[in-house]
């Protein structure tokens, strides 16, 4: 560009009108222009948006810089131009207009070249632009360098990424103390008292309760301390299973003992100890893992209304358990007690299912069981005349263990008791071992007595969902499968419990398997008796778990143990090894069990009369079991589900999600 084309331009941006011509030489300025150097100075900024780098200044610029502004101008054209172009440019403008009013006539200077106060500018301008820059190079730079990380991080640790799932990490939870509540004698309701706070009268003076226990050994044969505690709200000390030991929580030695060969596992065992209340079991924990053990309740009365035999093994306490088979019409009565051993109080609610359907009850909440105390709930002041109940006990805080002790009175003569034990959460898969049926020609003549209707042997299903269920049940004997009346097929409908009788069975002892095409609870009814115008008594085969490895049970003394077992899918092998009562483990001995079969064993026989308890383990296909207690020369009968094993620790599964 030709040099008298810039000096138009710089005379433009300076404000002034263009010029027509040079000035004549050795003229002087006029005050209507001031020159550039003499202009006080504006200390406001122009935005570095506002500048240009190489190029030219654009007249907001100029106006911020030391132009010249005409002092007569009110406002210049310049600093209209500035306000249509930035307003931080004409708010730079103004103050640079008043400071020039009040300037005093400059002398005559000699005027700078064009080209020299264009390059001034220039360089100005690129110096601000700089300057207002460098903080956005410096953040972009450290926004690059975070994106490199992130991308390099990503690749070193998959984890990090949003969307990506770790592997589940199983994480092994610390081994406390294990509890095992235990049921206490039987109770006499007191008058017609109902409800959650019922008073009790006491047994007859021939009601035996007692109490046994057995603690299993590590493989290094050290005995776990174990203990028995009341539940009187105190944990007041009874007896002692086994004393503590010396190193905590079983730690190795520093010299370990020689290896010999010959086995080292032995046990603690406690038998027909007395009792009167409620009580838990407690076991330490052995070398960091649970420990093995068990314990059950045997109540047997010769007289008055609770006459007959009744069981119960000491159970774990849960958050969720469900009883099945309770009956609250006239002449029975269904009291459930809530065991509490935890240092938490239970807040407990009840869900009730009759034979008519769900049974809404205003008491049914909100039952608060104490630590370390048991609380009882006559069952017919919240469902009362329901042939079949079935109760879902929940409880929020403290774990708890729930029985119900069911008795029946027709008239005055006492028709039974025993303990409901819990059975399997509802599943559309139920085994029942146990089942003893008595010949059909000798119930007859039990049920044509008055009274005596439901003395018979029947299925009780809870369906507790909103649809129907179509139910398969198939019973096996010893030879295999024998078939039931209609082939066992029938519908229950939901929210009720719906019954299927057992009477058209041989006589003997049966396992059943109960297939649904929608989760149900059962238990059977069991009826036992001599003859006709005798005692009845009556009990209840729950369904069970199957059976793994190192399940322990006792054998009580003064009445029989049959040990009860199936296998419905496949052929298994079940292997017993008896405990004396010394605590010595005696050889074992395997019971081959067929597919669809059921197995009924008697512990004296197969191994011998010393034996006080026994250590079960299964093998092969799914195997399933359970207890008879049978009293010799009367009714009494009794049928015991074998507890889980416990041994060994417990672990969860944490996912973590970024």
């Amino acid at each position: 560009m030709s040099e008298n084309k810039d000096n138009k331009q710089d005379n433009n941006i300076a404000g002034g009108a263009p010029e027509t011509g040079p000035p004549e030489e050795g003229a002087a300025l006029t005050n209507d222009a001031t020159p550039a150097t003499d202009v006080t100075r504006s200390d406001t900024e122009v935005p570095a948006a506002d500048a240009k780098v190489g190029g030219e200044v654009p007249a907001a610029d100029a106006l911020s810089t030391n132009a010249a502004v005409p002092v007569s101008a009110a406002p210049s054209v310049a600093a209209k131009a500035a306000a249509e172009l930035s307003p931080a440019a004409s708010n730079a403008a103004a103050p640079a207009a008043d400071s020039t009013s009040e300037t005093p006539k400059a002398a005559p200077v000699e005027k700078t070249s064009a080209r020299s106060q264009k390059r001034s500018r220039r360089e100005k301008g690129n110096r601000r632009a700089v300057r207002r820059r460098w903080p956005a190079i410096v953040a972009g730079v450290a926004t690059a360098a975070l994106a490199v990380a992130a991308v390099g991080g990503a690749s070193l640790y998959p984890g990090m990424d949003a969307t990506a799932v770790t592997e589940p990490v199983p994480h092994v939870l610390p081994v406390g103390v294990s509890m095992a509540n235990c049921q206490g004698p039987t109770q006499l309701l007191a008058g017609s008292a109902a409800g959650a706070d019922p008073e009790f009268s006491a047994n007859s003076s021939s009601t035996k309760t007692l109490l046994n226990a057995i603690v299993l050994s590590g493989a290094t044969g050290e005995v776990p301390g174990a203990s028995v505690q009341s539940l009187d709200g105190k944990f007041s000390p009874l007896f002692t299973v086994a004393k503590p030991l010396a190193t905590p929580s079983g730690a190795p030695t520093a010299s370990p003992s020689a290896l010999t060969g010959e086995p080292k596992a032995k046990a603690q065992v406690v038998t027909g100890k007395a009792v009167d209340a409620a009580s838990v079991l407690q076991l330490d924990p052995l070398a960091g893992e649970s420990s093995q053990g068990a314990g059950s309740v045997v109540v047997d009365a010769t007289d008055g209304d609770l006459a007959g035999l009744a069981g119960a093994t000491c159970q774990a306490p849960a958050n969720e358990l469900w009883l099945a088979g309770a009956s609250t019409t006239v002449g029975r009565t269904a009291i459930l007690s809530l065991s509490n051993s935890s240092e938490t109080p239970a807040n407990v609610s009840l869900e009730l299912f009759g034979s008519n359907g769900p049974v809404q009850a205003a008491g049914s909440k909100g039952l608060v069981v104490a630590p370390g105390s048991v609380r009882s709930v006559v069952l017919s002041g919240l469902a009362p005349d329901e042939e079949m109940l079935t109760v879902h006990v929940k409880s929020v805080g403290g774990p708890v263990s729930g029985t119900i002790q069911q008795s029946i009175l027709r008239g005055l003569t006492p028709g039974g008791i025993d303990y409901l034990a819990p059975v399997q959460a509802p599943a559309q898969s139920l085994t029942i071992p146990g089942v003893q049926v008595r010949a059909a020609s000798d119930s007859a003549k039990i049920t044509a007595q008055k009274g005596y209707e439901d003395a018979t042997t029947v299925l009780a299903v809870t369906v507790p969902g909103i649809s129907d269920a179509v139910l398969e049940v198939k019973a096996f004997g010893a030879d295999g499968q024998v078939p039931l009346p209609d082939g066992g097929v029938f519908t229950a409908t939901a929210g009720k419990v719906s019954t299927l009788s057992l009477a058209g069975l041989p006589a003997g002892n049966y396992s059943l398997a109960v297939s649904s095409d929608a989760p149900v609870a059962a238990a059977a009814r069991l009826v036992n008796f001599t003859k006709a115008g005798d005692a009845v008594d009556l009990s209840f085969a729950t369904s069970t778990a199957r059976l793994g490895d190192t399940h322990v049970l006792t054998l009580p003394a003064g009445v029989e143990s049959r040990l009860a077992f199936a296998a419905i899918e496949g052929s298994a092998t079940i292997n017993l090894v008896p405990v004396s009562a010394s605590g010595v483990l005696g050889e074992g001995k395997d019971v081959e069990l067929r597919a669809g079969s059921s197995v009924t064993v008697d512990p004296a026989k197969l191994l011998g009369s010393g034996a006080v308890a026994v250590v079960v383990s299964a093998s092969g296909a799914p195997a399933f079991g359970s207890q008879l207690l049978l009293k010799d020369g009367s009714a009494g009968m009794a049928v015991l589900p074998i507890t889980p094993s416990v041994a060994g620790n417990s672990a969860i599964n944490i996912i973590t999600r970024y």
